[in-house]
């Protein structure tokens, strides 16, 4: 066959070669998002917002203090094909991040590369330290609390900067990203107010209230001629009756919750964030607990639970055993199940 008539031939094959190589790099476009996130937290949220979009790989799993996790080059691996890396923030991870973002050598997931999300964005932070805070004075995080999700509102916020990453990456998925994340945040306000009470006056106007501390105020007012206070329900009517309780904890982890569900954090185990207390401490603290009668002491199982339930026991209070992340504890394997594990494990304290 001549080099004239074969030419037609070869073009074909080209074309076809090429319409190959655009189906392939359309069908790999379209595949699900790599994303990789530092806490289980961060990870379902992402799950819950992305559906079948997304393919979420967790670096520190619930059990974990993410305050120290080892920056294995596993997890460097992970972290090279991502497209996605969804971070705590507030230097939580300072320890192992960084060194893994190095490792894996994926530009797009530096510190304000396209590829890094910084959950953090909008969460209205508490315990800012002063000016003149020292490394005398503990473990104190620079830029506030960074256990912010501990506060079911704050969940909400979390969605919203993993919807708006997702959307950036797949904007022909926006739709669908934006419906599940409605969704998400619509369960968050049933489950922490009550389907009843979130049917009469709005899931937003009852997080508005909330996050203003307005809303024990606007529920002492009626409808129909009953006390909306009557229709609070979910988490927050779980916990109702212990509004004012003081508590004491292991570490400044549950601040947030502290702050939504109105418990008073008497003191703390740790002598200063991340510095173990001495005899002295222990003793002061089991009097306090004794005199104030403080109820509850709670750590997290990756504290130590022996000290912790030494100051429960000499100073007649409840010992909790809690989760910092979701999967701390078995049955807590979501968002709403870590709350609904934490609340009844408060209740349960309560009552006896």
């Amino acid at each position: 066959m001549t080099s004239k008539r074969l030419a037609p031939h070869l073009a074909a094959l080209w074309g076809m070669i090429g319409g190959l190589l655009l189906i392939a790099r359309a069908a790999l476009a379209a595949g699900p998002i790599e994303v990789v996130a530092s806490l289980s937290d961060l990870g379902k949220v992402a799950e819950a917002v992305g559906g079948d979009r997304v393919h979420v790989t967790t670096i520190a799993q619930g059990v974990q203090d993410p305050h120290f996790v080892d920056p294995k080059p596993s997890y460097m691996v992970k972290l090279r094909d991502a497209e996605l890396l969804l971070v705590n923030g507030l230097d939580l991870e300072v320890g192992w991040i960084p060194q893994l973002i190095e490792g894996a050598r994926n530009g797009k997931l530096r510190a304000g590369g396209p590829g890094y999300v910084d959950c953090s964005k909008n969460i209205p932070l508490i315990e800012m330290p002063p000016p003149n805070t020292t490394r005398a004075d503990g473990d104190v995080h620079p830029f506030g609390n960074p256990h912010y999700t501990t506060d079911p509102l704050n969940f909400k916020f979390i969605a919203e900067t993993v919807a708006e990453a997702l959307s950036r990456l797949r904007p022909e998925d926006a739709d669908g990203f934006a419906k599940r994340k409605k969704a998400f945040q619509a369960g968050i306000d049933r489950a922490l107010f009550g389907a009843e009470l979130v049917e009469l006056v709005g899931g937003s106007k009852l997080d508005r209230l909330a996050r203003s501390g307005e809303l024990a105020s606007f529920l002492e007012s009626e409808v129909g001629g009953v006390k909306l206070k009557d229709k609070l329900g979910g988490w927050l009517g779980k916990l109702a009756p212990l509004r004012g309780a003081s508590i004491v904890f292991y570490h400044r982890s549950y601040s947030y919750f502290a702050q939504r569900f109105g418990l008073n954090v008497a003191s703390y185990i740790e002598l200063k964030p991340g510095i173990q207390p001495g005899p002295s401490h222990l003793a002061d603290l089991i009097e306090q607990v004794r005199r104030d009668k403080i109820g509850i002491v709670a750590a997290h199982p990756f504290n130590n639970e022996k000290i912790a339930r030494l100051v429960a026991d000499k100073g007649g209070a409840q010992f909790v055993l809690l989760p910092l992340n979701v999967g701390g504890v078995p049955g807590t394997s979501d968002v709403t199940a870590f709350f609904d594990f934490v609340t009844s494990a408060f209740a349960r304290a309560t009552a006896k």
